[in-house]
């Protein structure tokens, strides 16, 4: 009876183990297979040859670009490495890579989309206002309405910005880090702005 005990409890901690262990590796952005591009993670279409980017990509609401159509690029933190915080404001400014369409959506970290009333989740190449010759973009993202390129974030309690640059050269020659905006706070719900 005592050894019959025994084998259930072991079999019940290699499964919630297993189960936790497999939670984190799909939560986890910078886990195998994720690149650094600066403060962005680039995730790689590598659902054919790994499960688990397959259900990352699942979990957080895409199916990933393939080879020949681009790459993906997520960030959950500021450019000073701070967690991205929906009561907080935001400024995405810079560049974007030469002669590329891209997407810029605002969600949750598990792919809800802000409740606001323009029903704006993000921006497109084709609708962002650019600046210059290097095309620079100036977005940005919180609660209170800012003039410009703007995305509220009512109704999410976390962010994560997912920018998807679609061009087939770049699965071969990711842009580098001054080629992408970066993500700079602005200030958050009663504290000083930066």
């Amino acid at each position: 009876m005592l050894a019959t005990l025994r084998f259930i409890l072991v079999m019940l901690t290699g499964i919630l183990l297993g189960l936790v262990s497999a939670w984190w590796a799909v939560g986890n952005l910078r886990f195998e297979g994720g690149r650094s591009i600066g403060q962005w993670s680039m995730q790689n279409d590598g659902a054919i040859t790994n499960p688990y980017e397959a259900a990352r990509a699942i979990r957080r609401g895409g199916g990933g670009l393939g080879p020949s159509e681009g790459i993906e690029l997520i960030t959950e933190v500021s450019a000073d490495n701070q967690p991205l915080e929906a009561a907080c404001a935001y400024l995405i400014a810079g560049p974007m890579p030469q002669g590329v369409l891209w997407t810029l959506a605002v969600s949750d970290r598990n792919g809800h989309l802000p409740d606001n009333p323009a029903r704006r989740f993000g921006f497109t190449s084709l609708d962002a206002m650019t600046f210059g010759a290097e095309r620079q973009i100036r977005i940005s993202i919180g609660r209170d309405v800012r003039p410009g390129d703007f995305v509220a974030t009512t109704g999410l309690s976390n962010l994560r910005l997912t920018l998807r640059l679609y061009s087939p050269t770049l699965a071969t020659r990711a842009p580098g880090a001054e080629q992408l905006p970066t993500v700079t706070s602005l200030g958050c719900e009663g504290g000083a702005a930066s």
